[in-house]
């Protein structure tokens, strides 16, 4: 008799070592307890390099003094902060949206669970843009869908912009929708407005959504504007995915949201069993803690409020001082972006596209493929040696072999000290 608690038949396929990323950080750990300081710079949590917008933590805190701990469903502020979330995307992408085309999630990892568990059938295929974090993360769990990823890549000596005849090479009749991660996150890139029409277009052909994550559409530099997808996409479905973690800086409040672009109701039939599903009990809205609702409601209204008087120009997008803290960000982040791609491209064996949005850098490093089997060892051993930690670019697909992801959110101290390390480290063994 086989006895025992069985899995789900559903996770068959999954692997049960460790992934790359898990075995770096148990080193990284491990170098730490032993003393070494290891400066890590592969986490885009804007926080911990002291990016924490103090007034919204105040918003917060009031909220939970004013006695905001009942469940969500006992109060109205889901639905303000759908209300305000859609003027918020008015105010500041430009898109107009129903209040009922906003679902709240617990952060846009939440919103890709329930696109997965709403989209996909066994079979389906998803179409992802790389390099990519999606490829790193969100998809991470395809394994329970029986169903997969397929990339299409981006040409680096052409700032990132996407091999459209690949990208159209790789749709099959079980594509069931196009990812993009717009801005890029790990190249900061800003695609021609002629490329994402031209994906509008495919999407279009085979009748399928655009999945469009701009989460860092408002962190943008030299001017440069990320136009929000809906913008260009004309009466082809979008649903655009986005945060409070990065330009709000509160990734741990968890606040995510998707926003539906169906003007022709193509996606009707979805979008109600995407409602449905996202109003299931403990599945998504109701993750979202009541003080922390209140706080986010708040927090949308005053960046909307700083719309109203004083204008200025950051990124792309007017604001005042309301958005203090926001600007302040932004300034900073942009001396951190141009000292990075200066600092990388000066050193031997390093090139670097100047990244146009987002928290990252994604530098190649010309030696690896002379010096190093695999990225994943060239970023160990230089774990090891110097104490810094970058993240794989493998992770981000196989167009990122030979890169590695880096942040812009440190000081530039702590950026300098990190690239004379990594200068040294490629002379030694280079030379």
């Amino acid at each position: 008799m086989d006895l025992g608690v069985k899995p789900s038949s559903r996770w068959k396929n999954i692997p049960l070592q460790p992934t790359v990323w898990t075995r770096f950080r148990s080193i990284k750990e491990e170098l730490e307890r032993k003393g070494k300081r290891v400066i890590g710079l592969y986490d885009g949590d804007v926080v911990l390099f002291g990016h924490s917008n103090p007034p919204l933590s105040e918003i917060l805190a009031q909220a939970a003094w004013e006695g905001w701990h009942m469940y969500p469903s006992s109060t109205t502020w889901q639905s303000q902060l759908r209300e305000t979330i859609a003027e918020f995307e008015r105010s500041y992408r430009g898109v107009k949206y129903k209040v009922e085309d906003v679902i709240l999630t617990p952060g846009v990892s939440g919103c890709y669970r329930l696109l997965h568990n709403t989209l996909l059938d066994p079979g389906d295929e998803l179409l992802a843009l790389e390099p990519a974090h999606y490829l790193w993360g969100p998809s991470s769990y395809m394994y329970c869908f029986d169903s997969k990823i397929v990339t299409s890549g981006c040409d680096e000596a052409n700032d990132w912009e996407p091999d459209l005849d690949e990208l159209r090479a790789a749709m099959s009749e079980k594509t069931k929708g196009i990812i993009l991660d717009h801005p890029n996150n790990p190249t900061g890139a800003i695609h021609s407005d002629n490329a994402l029409k031209q994906i509008v277009s495919i999407a279009g052909e085979y009748d399928i959504p655009i999945i469009s994550d701009e989460i860092y559409g408002l962190i943008t530099y030299d001017g440069a504007e990320a136009k929000s997808m809906p913008t260009l996409a004309g009466d082809v479905p979008v649903i655009v995915l986005s945060s409070m973690s990065k330009r709000f800086m509160k990734p741990g409040w968890r606040v995510g949201y998707m926003c539906l672009h169906d003007p022709q109701g193509k996606m009707e039939e979805y979008s109600k069993i995407l409602r449905k599903v996202a109003l299931i009990y403990g599945h998504a809205t109701s993750n979202i803690a009541t003080p922390i609702l209140v706080a986010a409601t708040r927090a949308f209204r005053r960046s909307l409020a700083g719309l109203q008087s004083e204008f200025r120009d950051v990124g792309g997008v007017e604001s005042t001082e309301t958005d203090f803290e926001e600007r302040e960000m932004l300034r900073n982040l942009q001396r951190r972006r141009d000292f990075t791609w200066r600092r990388l491209n000066e050193i031997e064996e390093v090139r670097c596209t100047k990244p146009k949005a987002s928290l990252y850098a994604f530098p190649h490093v010309e030696a690896i493929d002379d010096s190093w089997k695999t990225t994943e060892e060239f970023i160990l051993e230089l774990l090891k040696e110097e104490g810094i930690m970058f993240a794989p670019g493998n992770l981000f697909g196989k167009s990122g072999v030979g890169h590695f992801r880096t942040l812009l959110t440190p000081n530039l101290e702590i950026l300098e000290e990190a690239y004379n390390r990594l200068e040294g480290f490629l002379k030694r063994h280079t030379h």
